[in-house]
């Protein structure tokens, strides 16, 4: 029988574009390979799939990448 755990992620709110919608256009350089490289490491040993995200607000670091920023408390299933 599968279990599905929630989890949830303080990241950069720019992120947001991409993981829901696949719109890599305001996106600057590397930025799309930081973020895929966040959700595979963060899919093993089961895949993640992000669900929703909170409002944004402010941070003196994220956990993707220990910048300060404007974040969103991001909600993601994983099915195990």
């Amino acid at each position: 029988m599968k279990k599905i755990q929630i989890i949830r992620y303080k990241l950069p709110a720019y992120w947001a574009s991409y993981i829901f919608n696949g719109d890599a256009s305001g996106l600057e350089d590397g930025e799309q390979e930081e973020i895929d490289s966040f959700i595979e490491r963060e899919s093993s040993p089961f895949p993640i799939h992000f669900v929703g995200c909170g409002e944004p607000y402010f941070s003196r670091i994220n956990e993707a990448n220990n910048l300060g920023g404007d974040v969103c408390d991001f909600t993601a299933r994983v099915l195990s």
